[in-house]
């Protein structure tokens, strides 16, 4: 119900809180937070796959999984069925389809029913990127046969639905019955863990995964961009390896799950085989150049610098040798590659620790990641079964590692500035052109560091609570609109919301309670507006304000309709209680004809409109008698 009422005739604070990543100290407080994020929705993933049955459980599937391994001749579909009915397949004995290396090809039989589900569409994955080629052979029950190849060593266009792991489309309406012979080779590991699902629920369920790949490399790219600006600042040429080891290892690892594929060479399947085996080796070079630079072994530990050396060198001939040989065999060569690489520098952390306290760090860093490449080699090798922990075990292990490596650069960084404020105390007269030559440099640093700090002031715009916009950003904003809105002959329409009895609310749940309620009204209201050019902000306690740029009347007064039929039915529950929630609405529209001289008469305005919905009893919006009479 739209009231209206008599026209009526209001601040800045910012939080520049990136002033303190000047010093280096704080940085692992950053990279800590940003593993904990990468962390949920794997946490998420992970409970996807304890909750849900997957694979050979799968209700579509009525029988159990069957497999045959070619033994040099390869069996055409005909052979195989044939081997089918005299019994030649055997029920699958490995743990979600991980058969190790096997050079020949592997045969998988399936019968499919669709136990009732309506939607007929429905897939058939194979979850596992790197498997080389796939041939599925779908035949229906009147026997005719569909036959599908996929892979990553097919080109990505070939694929039923386009996402990073192998897929066929099935044809399954409710009741029927599909019979499936699946045929997989690859020269990597044998791993073909199959699922079998509507197409909508899959794809569905693939959201958390999805995220957790997304928050990784959100982590790897926060943690680049920022140690190349420290580069760019300070001019430690560490800092650059440690972003070049990002880097490599970031994209080494988007060939391994597939989204290299996916994305960067679609039509290219060889060309991203021949990356994969070719930039392991360089990979793991970046790795040992920033590690040695890093542990300073040219100092601490000279025998295993010059050991470093070599492997570099063997690890370039490995790359290039990759150009030429067999991915089989360059694959068996890099895995033993990388569990000597990354024992020798575990060694070498563990020599110089005693001496190099940095080091300590390092070592975590580095057991981290040993260990998710222990795993994940295992599982490559089948030695264990694949599952969600195991899965993203290279993913996990590289961002700890990727953490704790920021903790060694940041200690690092505060070891060299107060050794360099030693020496000044302690060797003014015999090294003080050395020190003022470093003081200088330290300042030229904080002052690009603080140019770096006023670029990102913008981030204290929003609310701490409700990540809204905060009353400070809400003033530009107005000011804008009503700039805007004069210059342009435009309407312009302002929302100020209350919450009713908040402090019943309050007084009888606490202020957490209270809290999310806030942000609860405060998600509906962003909700509502998004895709829009209109902008919520919380004005003060449990009051918030959404100003329309360019809304007339008639759509300010559906919106506000809208937001408070939202907030009506909105449901608060904590601790088991519900806490029903309305609110009341003050509405000021202007026109071009009667806009404001000053941005705070519209907050005026509206705050007049909504003392009059409280006294008319509140959960209503009132709309002023100048925005009544206005077009």
């Amino acid at each position: 119900m739209i009231e209206r009422q008599q026209p009526a005739n209001d601040a800045r604070h910012g939080l520049h809180w990136w002033r303190w990543l000047r010093d280096a100290r704080y940085v692992p407080a950053v990279c800590a937070m940003l593993l904990v994020l990468a962390a949920l929705p794997m946490a998420a993933a992970y409970s996807r796959h304890n909750d849900e049955p997957r694979g050979p459980t799968n209700t579509a599937i009525v029988e159990p999984l069957r497999i045959f391994h070619e033994s040099g001749q390869r069996l055409s579909l005909d052979q195989a069925r044939a081997l089918y009915a005299e019994g030649g397949f055997q029920e699958n004995d490995r743990l979600a389809g991980n058969y190790g290396f096997r050079p020949e090809g592997m045969w998988f039989h399936l019968r499919l029913r669709n136990p009732g589900v309506d939607d007929p569409k429905w897939l058939l994955v194979v979850e596992y990127p790197l498997i080389d080629f796939l041939d599925a052979f779908i035949i229906a029950a009147d026997g005719h046969v569909n036959e599908f190849r996929s892979g990553d060593r097919v080109p990505f266009e070939q694929r039923a639905v386009d996402m990073r792991e192998p897929n066929f489309a099935l044809d399954l309406p409710p009741g029927e019955t599909l019979e499936v012979f699946l045929r997989a080779e690859s020269q990597s590991s044998m791993q073909v863990p199959l699922v079998v699902e509507p197409a909508a629920e899959y794809l569905a369920n693939r959201i958390p995964g999805n995220q957790a790949l997304g928050m990784y490399y959100g982590v790897l790219a926060a943690l680049g961009l920022y140690n190349l600006i420290l580069y760019l600042s300070v001019r430690d040429r560490l800092f650059l390896w440690y972003v070049v080891y990002i880097v490599g290892f970031g994209v080494l690892v988007a060939v391994l799950n597939g989204l290299a594929f996916q994305y960067l060479w679609p039509n290219a399947p060889d060309f991203g085989n021949r990356f994969l085996i070719v930039g392991i080796p360089l990979a793991l070079m970046a790795m040992l150049q920033f590690s040695r630079r890093f542990l300073e072994t040219h100092r601490h530990a000279l025998r295993l610098h010059r050991l470093i050396n070599w492997m570099m060198l063997a690890l370039l001939a490995e790359s290039v040798a990759a150009l030429f040989l067999s991915y089989r065999t360059c694959v068996l060569v890099e895995t033993a590659s990388v569990f000597v690489v990354t024992p020798t520098v575990l060694f070498t952390a563990i020599r110089v620790l005693p001496r190099y306290r940095p080091a300590r760090y390092f070592l975590l860093a580095w057991s981290a990641l040993l260990i998710s490449l222990i795993i994940y080699s295992a599982v490559s090798f089948g030695y264990l079964p694949k599952h969600p922990l195991t899965e993203y075990s290279v993913q996990l292990g590289s961002a700890l590692e990727m953490v704790l490596l920021s903790f060694a650069l940041a200690y690092r960084f505060n070891l060299l500035k107060a050794e360099n404020e030693r020496i000044q105390s302690e060797a003014r007269e015999q090294l003080e052109s050395r020190v003022r030559a470093r003081t200088h440099e330290l300042d030229a640093t904080l002052k690009r560091l603080e140019d770096v700090n006023q670029r990102l002031e913008d981030f204290s715009r929003r609310d701490g609570l409700t990540n809204v916009y905060n009353r400070r950003h809400l003033d530009q904003l107005m000011r804008d609109a009503v700039d805007h809105a004069r210059n342009g002959n435009h309407p312009l329409a302002l929302l100020l919301l209350d919450v009713d009895h908040f402090k019943q609310i309050n007084d009888r749940h606490g202020h957490l309670a209270g809290d999310d309620c806030l942000r609860a009204v405060a998600r509906s209201c962003r909700e509502l507006v998004s895709g829009s050019d209109g902008s919520v902000a919380r004005y003060g306690g449990e009051e918030f304000v959404i100003l329309l740029p360019s809304a007339g009347r008639d759509v300010a007064a559906r919106l506000a309709e809208d937001v408070r039929t939202r907030i009506e039915r909105l449901a608060v529950t904590i601790d088991g209680n519900t806490i029903p929630l309305t609110i009341s609405i003050g509405l000021h529209c202007a026109t071009p004809d009667n806009l404001p001289e000053h941005a705070e008469q519209l907050i005026a305005a509206a705050d007049e409109a909504l003392y009059k919905a409280k006294q008319a009893g509140r959960n209503r919006v009132q709309l002023c008698a100048a925005s009544a009479t206005g077009s």
